[in-house]
C-alpha cells in the first residue's frame, strides 16, 4: 500500500522535472543556434565586403544591399527554425 502511494506521488514530480529539463534544453539549443547564426552572418558579411564591386554585381547585389540581404536571410532562417515550419 505504501509503495503505491510513493509511486503515485513521485510521478508528478518526475513529470514536472522532465518538462522543466525539456524547456531548459530547448532554451540552451536556441541560444547556441543564435550564437552560430550570428557568427555565420559575421563571416558572410566579412566575405561579401572583401569582394570587389564587379563580383558583387555578378552576384546581383551592390555593396549597399549587403546589410539588408543579410538581415532578410537571418529572418528567413529564424522562421525556418520555428516548430511546425515545413
Amino acid at each position: 500500500m505504501l509503495t503505491n502511494i510513493q509511486t503515485s506521488a513521485t510521478r508528478p514530480f518526475a513529470l514536472r522535472a522532465a518538462v522543466r529539463l525539456a524547456h531548459l534544453r530547448r532554451c540552451i539549443n536556441r541560444s547556441f543556434a543564435a550564437v552560430i547564426a550570428r557568427h555565420e552572418r559575421h563571416a558572410a558579411r566579412a566575405a561579401l565586403y572583401q569582394l570587389d564591386d564587379r563580383t558583387l554585381a555578378d552576384l546581383g547585389i551592390c555593396r549597399a544591399q549587403i546589410e539588408g540581404n543579410l538581415e532578410d536571410l537571418a529572418q528567413t532562417r529564424a522562421r525556418m527554425q520555428q516548430p511546425g515550419w515545413h
